[in-house]
C-alpha cells in the first residue's frame, strides 16, 4: 500500500484574471504549466472561442506533477465575468493541501514465479487507485510499469480505479510510478531472498533492454535500464554493502542498525507536438521563442541548442517565453517530453535561420553554402577565416530601408509527436534504523539515470537529486492522512511531514547516456524516473536494516514497529 501524498510546492495554486466586457476578451496571468491546454480547457468550461482568451504563463514556484489543471483559473475567471473586475486567487497553504490535487493511494497485490536459476516466469498483479471525488488516476501508466521493468514470458495485470469521498487525484513526477514500484521491487527483494541471489544480480539478469515488449505488447526502443544497473553495482555505496555482507546482525552503531536497499523504476515519456521559432538580431544575437514553460531550466538547454546550432557561445541566445496569443505552438511542460518536443523544435528553427544566413552570405561572398560554416558569430568560408560576414552584417542586409533583395532571417521549427522515449534508473540507499524506536536515518543515497544524453549536465544532476529527494520522502515520511469522512486531518506544513536539509544525505547522481533517436542529440526526458525507485529502495534498506518488512508507504517509525511486533498494526 502507499497513501496519499502532496507534491510540495513552494508556490501554492494561484491566478490573475481580468475579462473585459466591451471586447469580451479575457486575460489570464497563470503559474500553470501549460498556457494552450489551459486556453483549451477554460473556453471550454466558460463556453467561449479560445481566440477570446489569451494566457500569460508566469514561471511557476514549483509544481512536480500539479499545476496542469484550472483549479484557480476557472474560479478566478468567472468571478472576473460576473463581475467585470480583475479576480486575483491565491490558494492558503491549507486551502492547496485540502483542495489541490494530490498523488493517489494505491493498495497492488502481487503473485510472481521464477526458476531456482532466477529467471522470471511470471506475474500476477491487481493494482487499485484511489481517484477521490471524480475519474482520472494514473491507472494505464501504474499497469504498464508494474510489469514493465523485467521480462515475464507471462503476465496478467488487473486495474481498478476507485472513486471515493476525497479530493480529486492529479500527477505527481511520474504518476503511478512510485506506488506500484514500491511493490514490485519489494517482490524482487523477497524472490531473491529466497532464492538466495544477489538483489541487483538478479534485477540485472531479467531487466528488459531494446526490443523486449512492454506488457501493452509494444517493444522498448533502445534503453539503458541495464547500464544504471551496473552503475550502482559499482558504486561506493554498494560496494560498502557487498564489503560488509547482508542482514542486520555486525551493523551497529550506538544501538542501530544499519541496512542497504536497491531498487529500479522508470517512466515511459509523454507526447506532444510542439513549434518554435528562431531569428536574428542587430547585434548579432539570437532570439529564439517557445511557448513552453520554464519550469525546470529547460530555456537554459533550449539556448544551448541553438547555440550549438549556430557556432555561438550561449550568452548570445535569448530564450523568449512568449503568451498564449503570440507564441508557437507548446504542449503541457511535463511528462518528460519538453526537450524531446519543443527542443527539437528550436533545433529545427536554429537550423532553418542558419540556412538563410549561410545562403545570403554565400551569394555575396560568391561560395557555394556548402564551403562555408558559423563560428562566433561569423559565416565565414572553411579553411579561410578571413573571408567571411559578421551575423550583425547579416542583419543589416535583410532589413535595412531601400531595394534589399533579402527577406528577414525568420526560423522556423515544428515537429509532431516524438516516439516514446523511456527513461529508466537504479536507486540504492544506505540507513540507520533506531530499533526501539523506529527512527529512520538515511545515510546515502545513489541514483544512476538513463538520460540519453546530458544537454545540461548540472541541470541533469539537479533533477536527478530532486527526484530521489522526493523519493525518499514518498518513503519515509510523506502522508495525507483523512478521516473516514475524507476529511484531511493534517493539512499544514507544520503536520503534514515533508523533509528538511537535516533529514537527507547527499545524493549522487550517476549519470548514463544510452541515446534514442528522433530529439537533440539523443536525449530523454529527466524530471520524472528519478522519483520512480527511490521509496521502494528505502523501504527494502529498512528490512536490510530490521529484517522486518513494510508494506505500507511511508516506512514511519509506527509501522516499522509495527513490524517488529513492538506496536500493534494499526495502518
Amino acid at each position: 500500500r502507499a497513501q496519499m501524498v502532496h507534491q510540495g510546492y513552494i508556490e501554492t495554486h494561484n491566478a490573475t484574471v481580468d475579462y473585459d466586457a466591451v471586447t469580451g476578451q479575457m486575460t489570464v496571468w497563470s503559474s500553470n504549466r501549460g498556457q494552450f491546454p489551459l486556453r483549451s480547457e477554460l473556453a471550454r468550461l466558460l463556453e467561449v472561442p479560445e481566440t477570446h482568451i489569451r494566457v500569460i504563463a508566469t514561471e511557476p514556484g514549483g509544481a512536480f506533477g500539479a499545476k496542469i489543471t484550472p483549479l484557480t483559473e476557472a474560479l478566478a475567471a468567472i468571478g472576473s465575468r460576473a463581475t467585470g473586475r480583475p479576480v486575483k486567487l491565491v490558494m492558503s497553504r491549507s486551502e492547496d493541501l485540502k483542495a489541490a490535487i494530490p498523488a493517489p493511494q494505491a493498495v497492488v497485490t502481487l503473485k510472481t514465479g521464477a526458476k531456482r536459476d532466477g529467471t522470471l516466469t511470471a506475474l500476477e498483479a491487481t493494482v487499485v487507485f484511489d481517484a477521490g471525488a471524480f475519474p482520472g488516476g494514473p491507472l494505464l501508466a501504474g499497469c504498464t510499469l508494474i510489469g514493465g521493468y523485467y521480462v515475464w514470458p507471462h503476465l496478467a495485470i488487473d486495474g481498478y480505479e476507485v472513486m471515493t469521498n476525497k479530493v480529486s487525484v492529479g500527477a505527481l513526477r511520474a504518476p503511478g510510478a512510485p506506488q506500484v514500484t514500491f511493490a514490485i521491487e519489494s517482490q524482487m527483494d523477497l524472490m531473491a531472498e529466497q532464492l538466495g541471489l544477489d538483489p541487483l544480480e538478479f534485477r540485472l539478469k531479467n531487466a528488459v533492454a531494446g526490443g523486449a515488449l512492454m506488457p501493452n505488447n509494444r517493444p522498448y526502443p533502445r534503453i539503458g535500464l541495464k547500464e544504471c544497473i551496473r552503475q550502482v553495482q559499482q558504486s561506493a555505496l554498494w560496494q560498502r554493502r557487498l564489503r560488509e555482507g547482508k542482514g542486520a546482525t555486525g551493523r551497529t552503531s550506538g544501538g542501530r542498525t544499519r541496512g542497504y536497499g536497491v531498487a529500479v523504476g522508470g517512466w515511459l515519456g509523454g507526447q506532444q507536438p510542439a513549434a518554435a521559432s528562431c531569428t536574428l538580431n542587430s547585434d548579432g544575437t539570437i532570439s529564439v521563442a517557445v511557448g513552453s514553460i520554464d519550469v525546470s531550466g529547460t530555456n537554459t538547454a533550449f539556448a544551448q541548442i541553438a547555440a550549438d546550432e549556430f557556432g555561438i557561445p550561449v550568452e548570445r541566445v535569448r530564450v523568449q517565453m512568449a503568451d498564449s496569443a503570440t507564441a508557437p505552438y507548446s504542449g503541457q511542460s511535463g511528462g518528460s517530453k519538453t526537450l524531446r518536443s519543443t527542443g527539437a523544435a528550436v533545433q529545427q528553427a536554429a537550423r532553418d535561420a542558419l540556412r538563410q544566413m549561410l545562403a545570403i552570405a554565400a551569394e555575396r561572398l560568391e561560395v557555394s553554402p556548402d564551403d562555408l560554416e558559423a563560428v562566433d558569430s561569423v559565416i565565414r568560408v572553411k579553411g579561410s577565416p578571413d573571408q567571411g560576414m559578421g551575423f550583425d552584417l547579416l542583419y543589416t542586409l535583410t532589413t535595412s530601408f531601400g531595394n534589399q533583395p533579402y527577406r528577414p532571417i525568420l526560423g522556423q521549427g515544428s515537429v509532431a509527436s516524438p516516439p516514446q522515449a523511456p527513461s529508466f534508473v537504479c536507486q540504492a540507499v544506505e540507513l540507520e534504523v533506531d530499533p526501539e524506536t523506529g527512527e529512520v536515518t538515511v545515510l546515502d543515497a545513489v541514483c544512476a539515470q538513463d538520460v540519453g544524453f546530458a544537454v545540461n549536465p548540472l541541470a541533469v544532476a539537479g533533477q536527478i537529486q530532486g527526484g530521489m529527494v522526493q523519493a525518499l520522502s514518498i518513503g519515509l515520511w510523506e502522508e495525507l492522512l483523512f478521516d473516514e469522512r475524507g476529511i484531511l486531518r493534517n493539512p499544514t506544513f507544520l503536520d503534514y511531514r515533508l523533509p528538511t536539509a537535516l533529514d537527507l544525505p547527499r545524493v549522487t547522481p550517476i549519470i548514463v547516456e544510452v541515446p534514442t533517436g528522433a530529439a537533440p542529440y539523443g536525449s530523454r526526458g529527466v524530471g520524472e524516473a528519478s522519483i520512480a525507485a527511490g521509496a521502494a529502495a528505502a523501504a527494502n534498506a529498512v528490512y536490510d536494516a530490521v529484517g522486518a518488512r513494510v508494506f505500507r508507504l511511508p516506512a514511519t517509525a509506527e509501522r516499522i514497529l509495527a513490524a517488529l511486533g513492538t506496536l500493534p498494526d494499526n495502518g
